[in-house]
């Protein structure tokens, strides 16, 4: 790899000072890296300085944050096919890779070609309304058409390749891609999915009704739901990972289907997902042995 970008989280301020450790760390190595451009002039180092458009042009983006400053950043690195891997300043950690005390032993694996590529489904969500689109979004983690501020159930038609399946009383429906299984999709008790399988969950939120269940579809499907109009209609809006998203007017639709591009995420581990199971979901806490 000849040029790295770093991108922290502005907000979290280890995250930064590691980032100037690390640039001067690689630039030692003979790699020219680039530090995006708000964080680059904040620790002197303005040479450095990339867009958003030249940070996701390098060989390989490390993120330095959390889950959310993954998410953020895939949405631009993805289409252009930039790998990228994530150094865990956040709570969880299900996206990003690297502890920020291995972050130097854990590069310098990746220099050295011991790593794998996991290609990641990217969502894809359209809007429309009377036939014409209205907005258009990708997404890591999952598209989600909900409730507004005030707590009033919603009428959710949902179809599959046009074709209608039901129409859910509930406060949202989610749809998730396998990397967003462990995000807002299992919270609301949808199933935890290997990111590897080629699937979206479709999971309503908080149903009126006890057989109301996700369903798992093929990734090559698309999904389609529409609001139910009536007299007092109640707000919906669609939001894409937890930070996009518009309003909805009265007979909109939202298309989910997969894009035709993935993120790539490197691994330094083969079995990372389960492990991370286990730390995060706390899944392996009584077993102590063989």
């Amino acid at each position: 790899m000849k040029c790295i970008g770093l991108a922290p989280n502005p907000n979290k301020k280890d995250s930064v000072w590691l980032a100037a450790e690390l640039a001067d760390w690689l630039a030692a190595r003979h790699i020219r890296v680039l530090i995006i451009d708000d964080v680059a002039a904040e620790i002197g180092k303005s040479e450095l300085a990339a867009s958003e458009e030249q940070i996701t042009s390098v060989d390989l983006l490390v993120v330095l944050g959390g889950d959310g400053t993954m998410l953020r950043w895939s949405r631009i690195a993805a289409p252009r096919g930039t790998p990228m891997i994530g150094v865990n300043f956040g709570q969880y950690g299900f996206i990003t890779e690297i502890h920020p005390d291995e972050a130097k032993t854990s590069l310098l694996r990746i220099l050295d070609g011991d790593y794998t590529v996991s290609e990641r489904v990217v969502l894809k969500a359209t809007v429309s309304r009377d036939g014409k689109e209205t907005g258009t979004y990708y997404a890591l983690n999952d598209v989600v058409v909900s409730k507004g501020p005030f707590a009033r159930m919603l009428g959710l038609h949902t179809f599959v390749n046009d074709r209608f399946i039901v129409t859910y009383t509930a406060d949202g429906i989610i749809v998730s891609s396998p990397t967003g299984s462990t995000a807002y999709s299992l919270s609301a008790g949808g199933p935890v999915v290997h990111p590897d399988v080629d699937v979206l969950i479709i999971t309503p939120i908080c149903p009126h009704t006890l057989n109301a269940r996700s369903l798992v579809i093929p990734d090559s499907e698309t999904v389609q739901i529409q609001g139910e109009c009536g007299e007092d209609n109640p707000e919906i809006m669609v939001t894409v990972d937890g930070q996009l998203g518009q309003h909805l007017a009265c007979g909109d639709k939202v298309s989910v289907g997969k894009a035709d591009f993935s993120a790539k995420l490197l691994q330094l581990e083969p079995q990372s997902f389960y492990t991370k199971l286990q730390q995060r979901l706390r899944w392996g806490e009584r077993f102590s042995g063989g």
